[in-house]
Parts: structure tokens; sequence; C-alpha cells
């Protein structure tokens, strides 16, 4: 892959993109694919296939019926596609209507800029599954009629397929004319230089009433696929349910034209990073295992760096986690590092969150649903928490914004009266009697607690919980300097207690990870993400 740090016109990425020349991606994967899928007829056996899948995959998006109102649905920017309506945004057709390669397209790929994740891991045939029971829950027939290009001058719409002409050459000359067009047809929402910023911003819905923002054309994070032909489709088609029209008047070379001058406004390298990918993550195998994140021994450790979605999509982000990891034997030590602006590292006022990560690890060779697993199916998660480990540090963050609060006084029965008589009850770090949180058995209020991680399991949303205090076994510790974590998770590889993830030297175990960004409000299910990775532990 060629060197990411800085973009098509030459300015530099991101301070910590930009510092390391060897935060790069290990292209393990190939690219999903696309192009020609073979097609399955809907027997009754893909169609119970993927009504499985559908349960396991989609419905804690999308719903029992396909309405859009699953589980997860409210912690979603933008909100589930209503696949009963069957309409849907990215598609090759004139009215919206998908065709089965359409479909196969969007769940190989998935969509960047939402949180809809690629699903070219699963075999063809189960993609092909999912298309048939997708369709059936469609209310209107998902029927293609033959191709007809639109007739402007008696006003008749275009049906079927679009059908785009031969693609011309793009030169200078042909992105200047398309210059042109964007400022006539696209600058009043994407704005002058294509950054989503135009003057209609703020009154632009989709077809639900939600509030839609323009695509930022510089980022190179396109929904849809970014192929010249699909983006031509998009531009003379429009897409549904936004206010993104169509642009028949353009059919032919004008669109072409359009089209070019919109990838030029970012780059195949920056188009390529916005892609999700499922790779293999190698755990070394070294003799003395690095317990902290600037260890000398992680130079010699290879890792790969993975996309993160946000949940709820912006465009100030983060983008990447680099993933390094090794284990000797015995114990595993994981080292996460990312880029972050600012440092949040307490959690105390009703306006502050907390930076924070997460490693999750599916307990089966099968996993659940990446998001928190599914009901009777566990995932075990280690977290790693900035305000943690401040209070690790002797930072009382209680006391530091809150001053001149008012302190109730509490006997310390660890104390003789006559050493100690009375104590602050945040302080009680012997007798568990005056602080309930903590006699409760929370994790969370245990000031005996000596890591900035916890281990928590989960078999899906609003089933996250700690594991109990005697299994509690995940050591972390984190580093913030020049923009960017660094912070590194380790245990030992048996894992203790019920609902614990077993790591073995030879096996894989599929994980994910999480970030959360205190400053942009990140908390609970808003963050950012991966899809499930495989981790491989080296013999």
């Amino acid at each position: 892959m060629a060197d990411c740090r800085a973009d098509h016109s030459g300015t530099p990425l991101s301070p910590f993109m930009s510092a390391q020349g060897w935060f790069l991606a290990v292209a393990l994967a190939t690219a999903p694919a696309l192009a020609s899928p073979t097609p399955r007829s809907p027997s009754k056996t893909l169609l119970q296939r993927g009504a499985e899948l559908y349960t396991l995959k989609c419905l804690a998006c999308h719903g029992s019926d396909g309405s859009g109102d699953g589980e997860a649905a409210y912690l979603l920017y933008p909100k589930p596609r209503d696949l009963r309506r069957g309409s849907y945004r990215i598609t090759s057709t004139w009215d919206a209507t998908p065709t089965d390669q359409d479909l196969y397209a969007t769940i190989t790929r998935g969509m960047p800029g939402s949180a809809m994740p690629s699903w070219a891991h699963l075999p063809e045939s189960d993609r092909w599954a999912l298309v048939h029971y997708i369709k059936s829950l469609s209310k209107r027939p998902l029927l293609v009629p033959p191709s007809k290009a639109p007739d402007l001058e008696e006003g008749d719409d275009g049906e079927g397929v679009i059908e785009a002409p031969r693609e011309p050459a793009d030169t200078r000359e042909g992105r200047a004319r398309g210059a042109v067009h964007f400022a006539q047809n696209c600058e009043s929402c994407h704005g002058p230089f294509g950054q989503g910023d135009g003057p209609r911003v703020e009154t632009l819905e989709d077809a639900s009433g939600y509030p839609i923002r323009p695509r930022d054309l510089t980022t190179g994070v396109f929904k849809g696929d970014p192929s010249p032909a699909s983006i031509y489709r998009r531009i003379v088609g429009g897409i549904a349910d936004t206010p993104m029209p169509a642009h028949p008047h353009l059919i032919g070379d004008d669109a072409w034209d359009l089209v070019h001058f919109v990838r030029s406004l970012s780059s195949d390298e920056l188009r390529e990073r916005a892609e999700m990918r499922r790779i293999e993550l190698l755990c070394s195998r070294v003799e003395t295992l690095p317990d902290h994140p600037d260890a000398g021994a992680w130079r010699d450790i290879p890792g790969a760096t993975l996309h993160l979605m946000p949940l709820w999509w912006r465009y100030s982000r983060p983008e990447y986690v680099k993933v390094q990891a090794a284990h000797d034997g015995k114990s595993m030590a994981i080292l996460l590092a990312w880029a972050d602006e600012t440092h949040d590292e307490m959690a105390v006022r009703p306006q502050d969150f907390r930076d924070a990560a997460a490693v999750q690890f599916a307990t089966t060779q099968d996993p659940p649903f990446f998001a928190m697993g599914t009901k009777g199916d566990f995932v075990n998660i280690w977290m790693w928490k900035s305000d943690r480990q401040a209070d690790l540090a002797g930072f009382h963050d209680i006391d530091t914004q809150y001053p001149n609060t008012g302190i109730d006084s509490y006997p310390n029965l660890q104390r003789s009266p006559y050493e100690q008589p009375m104590r602050h009850a945040a302080t009680l770090e012997a007798d568990a009697t005056f602080i309930t949180a903590w006699g409760a058995g929370n994790i969370v209020a245990d000031p005996t607690l000596r890591s900035a991680a916890e281990d928590l399991r989960a078999q899906g949303f609003g089933t996250l919980k700690a594991r109990p205090m005697a299994d509690q076994a995940v050591e972390a510790s984190g580093v913030y300097k020049t923009g960017s974590y660094r912070v590194v998770l380790r245990r030992e590889l048996k894992g203790k207690g019920r609902e614990a993830v077993d790591l073995k030297p030879g096996r894989k175990v599929p994980a994910a990870f999480a970030i959360w960004n205190g400053s942009a409000g990140d908390r609970d299910g808003k963050k950012s993400v991966t899809i499930w990775q495989d981790f491989v532990l080296a013999e």
C-alpha cells in the first residue's frame, strides 16, 4: 500500500499519522468481490438460511420485521433502512428499486459513512441468502423493468437500470468542465470546495424528517461504491429518500466530466482507507512480554491498522486504531494506539465524558453480532478507562472539580479512635460499610481495584455487566502524548471464571475493537468500532 502520510494535495494528515510512517494497514485481506457475483435463485432453502442470518447479523439494527427499529437503532445515525418500503439509496436504477446485484454489493461492501458494516467475510451463498430474504421483507415487488432512458422533451422518467455510456478519458479539460457543472448543480449543498458546507446545509432532511448532511467529498468516504460508473449513476439518477436530486440533463459526457471532477476532490488512497476489511491480526510469541505502552519491545512486534466507524456518524472522529499483540505462552499483551486531539480523563460533571478503549472477544469460533453479542452467546470485553487510570494516579476528580463540596464524616472501623477517629467516606479504602455501591459489588466504586481496566461480559444490548471481582484479571495502563493514546491491556491466556475467553497458542479467536472520544460526547453505545477481526496466536 502506498505511503499514507499526506493526502492527494500534499496536505499532512493528523499528527499521529504523519509522525509515524509505519502506521499503515496490513493488507492481509483482499477487496470485497463486487464485480459480477454469481446470482442465486431464491429457493426455499436459501430463504431459510437468509432468515437465520438476518436474525444473527441484521435484526439488532433493522428490527424483526425490517422496519429499522432494532434495539441498536437509537444509537445509530444515519438510521437503519426500513426494508419494508423497498426503497434504497444506493441502487443502479432510475426509481431506486434495487437489483439483486445492488443488494449483494451493499451487503458485501457495507456503507462507509454509516454503521452498516461490511459482510464480505460471509460466504457468497450466505450473502445471496440475505439478498433474497431482505427482498421478501419489502411490501412492494422489487421488479426492475427493462432499461429506458428518460425523455427530457416529453417529460418521461427513466425506467430500469441506468445504463452508463462508455467512460471518456479523465482529462484536465474535462475536469474543468466538471467544475462548472458542480458549481451549477452541486455547490448549494456540497459547498464550493465539496466539503459538505453549502448554504442549504441547515435545511436538509431525509424522507423520514431526520436532518441529513451532504457528503464531504474531500474525505474519500462514499456510502456507495466510489467507482466512476457507480458515481455516474448516482449523479444522473439521484439518491432516493435524500435531497440529492436526479440530474438526467447531464446524461453522457457532461455527467462523466462531473464524475471525474468529484473523484478528483479525494484520492484512491483516501477512498481505500474508508473501506472496512476483516483481516488476520498476528499475536507474536516473545520471550519477555512488554508491560508498558512505551516498552522498546513493541518496535519489533508487527501490527495492523484497522478502520473505525462511528455508530453516530461524524467527520471529526478517531479514524484508525493500530493493534499490536504478543504473548509468552502464559499471558498476552495488546497495544492499542490511536489519535485524539484532547486528553479527557474526568467524567464527574454532567457535561464531561472520558476517553476509553476496549477489545471484545467472541467466546466461540463463530462470533455473534459484533456489537455486544447475542442472547445466549456471550462476548468478553476488556475495557480501559482514562478516568480510572487518573484515579489510580492519585487524581481525585471529585475533590478537584468540586473543591468546596460538603463532606460527611464517617467512623473508620479499621482504625483506632485515637489514631484516626473520623474519615471522608470516599477515602475508606478498607471498609465498604459506608459506600453502598462498593458494598454491592460495583467495581466502578471499588477503591481497592488497582487496574485501569474492567473485565466485562455481554450477551446483547443492555446486558453489559462486570464479571465478578474474583475474576477481574485484566491489567491496563495508558499513555497520552503528542495528540495520541497508547494503551496496553494484559491478561493470562487462560480465562478466569465463567464467560471469560480462553486464549491458546496456535488458535484463532474473533476480536473487535472500540474507541470512545470524550470530547465528542462519546459514552456507552456512542463510540467508534471495528468489525470482527481474526486474532491468531502464534505457536
